[in-house]
């Protein structure tokens, strides 16, 4: 059974008008062409839908039974479309967004903040995750998009590097790499270093950059840079940490040092699926962040 939607509006025009005349006109058609499609719709339903003469027009008891379905079905077209317009308009909706605790901190919350007062109807939604676990959220369609240190492979996401994130070693105040103003990479070397988690972009960035300094491993290897912060201050070691995640390390007796090297930095990519279009407010949130002034 193929019911289209002009014979739908053709039989709620006559139900209404309850004259072929004049639901002819509402539906742009001659007398004798809607004619011709109110036939072709009780021929396709196999029911008599009206009882009709010279004087007036009624439903038959099978019209009255489709009469129900055909206002549910135009009334959910209604709503669809009334919908749609709203999304175009960015007055509902919904982004949500992947990103690494440390920018999802400051960063991000700034940009989102601009957002949702322009365009209150949005709803936002936002996962703090390491690297790893946003670009299986990204894959997975759990997020619109999301930002990360690695850009992911071309054939299953699409890209847009942000910004470079300069990279920071956070020591104790007592420490006498605190006095510098900035250091290098090599003096590093021989210092006891505790990781971030292999899981994060932290890690990921500052490995090829560590490996060949000559650092001693702590042993220690956290998720939450106020752990990190802790054991710092508390003299297990130093550590390295992008720039965004520098107020996320404060503690009484923590110094950050910027590193002057210019390898020293964690890009940020914004990252969605390949071949796979953003919603109206999501494409939005995209260009927003796209646009933004570097760090």
């Amino acid at each position: 059974m193929n019911l289209s939607g002009r014979l739908i509006d053709a039989f709620l025009a006559l139900e209404e008008t309850r004259r072929f005349a004049l639901a002819a006109q509402r539906c742009h058609l001659s007398a004798s062409a809607f004619s011709q499609v109110i036939t072709r719709l009780e021929e396709t339903v196999g029911a008599r839908l009206f009882d009709r003469n010279t004087r007036h027009v009624d439903l038959t008891p099978e019209g009255e039974i489709f009469s129900q379905g055909a206002h549910r079905i135009a009334a959910e077209i209604a709503a669809t479309a009334q919908e749609l317009r709203d999304r175009a308009a960015r007055s509902v909706g919904k982004v949500s967004i992947a990103a690494p605790p440390s920018l999802a901190a400051s960063w991000l919350p700034q940009r989102m903040a601009q957002f949702r007062a322009d365009y209150p109807g949005i709803a936002l939604r936002l996962h703090d995750v390491v690297s790893d676990r946003c670009l299986d959220m990204i894959a997975q369609g759990e997020v619109d998009l999301g930002l990360n240190a690695q850009p992911g492979n071309e054939r299953e996401f699409e890209s847009t590097k942000l910004f470079d994130e300069r990279l920071y070693v956070v020591c104790p105040s007592s420490d006498a790499l605190a006095e510098r103003t900035e250091l290098r990479l090599r003096d590093l070397r021989g210092r006891e270093f505790i990781h971030t988690v292999r899981s994060g972009s932290v890690w990921q960035q500052t490995q090829p950059m560590l490996r060949d300094i000559g650092v001693r491993d702590s042993g220690l290897e956290v998720a939450q840079f106020g752990t990190l912060a802790g054991l710092i201050a508390a003299g297990f070691g130093i550590s390295l940490v992008p720039q965004f995640a520098v107020p996320l390390c404060t503690a009484p007796g923590i110094a950050a040092v910027l590193v002057a090297d210019r390898k020293a930095v964690r890009p940020i990519y914004m990252v969605k699926r390949r071949h796979r279009s953003l919603s109206t407010a999501a494409a939005d949130m995209w260009q927003r962040l796209s646009q933004s002034a570097a760090v």
